[in-house]
């Protein structure tokens, strides 16, 4: 086998990077039932007004895949989506507050609508004008607005999120200052939207900013008693949030949605939905074929879009003979997808992992069971002491306690050691269920 075709095999499994829509697996059976479409698709379709969802789920599970299905259906339901994933040109994922994130939203609105008529840009540059002679000094840049186009001036926007995510020490007086205006700028911003909502190309329906990434942010607090910043931006920025005029999605850290903040959240947005794991055992660990089915299904597909020049099918025969041509054996195959747990992201890692210790195909139950080992290693680093008892809790009942005085869960979920999932039962009710991953079951120290 050719060092070129393991290479080709090796990047169809980049964890980091969204399968292209051929190779994208509908997992709604393993999932209860939960489909982007409907969970936040028909909210917007089917409301008169302006909305403003919030979205969550654990790091890898294929959140930002199923937004990007979500825009391509509300393309093709003829609205004007701007979608953007917040990267560090505009957050600091281990700093950020909510005027970063209104920066942002600003600089990718108005770099994604082009207006025949640039006049509606005017609010923005005549508010950023007002504010260059006090923000110059603390700018990595002074804000250049003489001579320029109204877009250019806009574009300067991005001098500002440049030096919040590069100069930390001028960070917090730049937010000062724009916090103190940004209900202005909120104003200025929706003018724009509103006209560009009357001139949007195409006769589109309405328009619809989806803001992705945003679970990345860090919860930080700076003294016991004070406030996190996800209680600024989420709770107490929530109106803020929620005012640009056209429909809104934001993704958000799945902790805030395990704790005591859910319900103020629930009075706040229009909908919070959480995008489960993908469940390949049931709750007595019986394995849930529906769900091992999909986790084949996404391997396939992602083996089918391999391509040599001088082999353009090589991708289709090999996915024809997935159990032993690529694996070994099924049961190799299948105790890898076991062991991700459900974790698309993971499954994938694991896939390059068990390839960087094969030379030629077929991957070897030795090279699985290698790819296996240092992703257990992984775990073990990041599981402190006394959570251990609180995990075997988890296995044994199934599901966790919602204490305020207890925020180890949460952190338990945040680092996917807990995971959560979902089915309806004979009687259509939504059961919800949460296991330790396979992983750390699978460590010394948890059956010790």
């Amino acid at each position: 086998m050719s060092e070129e075709l393991m290479t080709e095999i090796y990047n169809v499994f980049d964890p980091f990077d969204p399968p292209p829509k051929e190779a994208y697996v509908n997992c709604e059976e393993a999932r209860g039932r939960w489909d982007v479409l409907r969970e936040l698709g028909r909210k917007i379709t089917r409301s008169k007004g302006a909305t403003c969802q919030l979205y969550t789920g654990h790091r890898g599970v294929g959140k930002s895949t199923e937004l990007l299905r979500l825009r391509e259906w509300l393309i093709s339901q003829n609205y004007f989506v701007v979608y953007f994933a917040a990267n560090d040109e505009d957050i600091d994922p281990g700093d950020t507050k909510y005027v970063d994130i209104l920066l942002a939203c600003t600089k990718h609105l108005v770099q994604a609508i082009k207006l025949a008529d640039e006049n509606p840009l005017k609010g923005l540059t005549d508010w950023l004008e007002k504010r260059s002679e006090s923000l110059k000094d603390l700018l990595l840049t002074p804000l250049t607005l003489d001579g320029l186009s109204l877009e250019q001036k806009v574009s300067e926007f991005t001098k500002i999120t440049a030096t919040l995510k590069a100069q930390p020490d001028n960070r917090q007086q730049i937010r000062d200052k724009i916090s103190q205006n940004a209900p202005t700028l909120l104003q200025a911003l929706n003018q724009f939207i509103t006209v560009a909502k009357k001139s949007l190309p195409d006769n589109r329906k309405d328009l619809i900013l989806i803001v992705d990434n945003l679970d990345r942010i860090v919860e930080q607090q700076s003294a016991a008693n004070e406030p996190s910043n996800y209680d600024e931006i989420f709770i107490k920025h929530h109106e803020q949030l929620r005012g640009l005029d056209c429909h809104l999605i934001y993704t958000v850290p799945i902790t805030i949605v395990y704790s005591e903040r859910c319900t103020e959240l629930q009075n706040n947005f229009d909908e919070t939905s959480v995008l489960p794991m993908v469940m390949l055992r049931h709750e007595d660990d019986r394995i849930n074929e529906k769900g091992l089915k999909k986790f084949r299904e996404m391997i396939v597909k992602r083996i089918e879009e391999v391509t040599l020049k001088d082999q353009p099918h090589i991708g289709q025969e090999l996915a024809q003979a997935l159990d032993s041509k690529v694996f070994v054996s099924s049961e190799v195959l299948d105790h890898l997808c076991l062991m991700s747990g459900g974790h698309v992201r993971l499954l994938m890692k694991m896939i390059q992992k068990a390839i960087d210790w094969t030379e030629d195909l077929p991957i070897s139950k030795q090279a699985v069971n290698t790819a296996i080992e240092e992703a257990k290693n992984d775990y073990r680093n990041t599981i402190f002491e006394h959570q251990w008892p609180l995990l075997r809790e988890v296995a044994a009942t199934k599901q966790i306690p919602n204490n305020e005085s207890d925020r180890e869960y949460q952190r338990l979920l945040a680092s996917r050691c807990i995971l959560q999932y979902r089915y309806y039962d004979e009687n259509d009710k939504l059961q919800l269920w949460y296991d330790v991953h396979p992983l750390v079951k699978d460590l010394e120290k948890f059956s010790s």
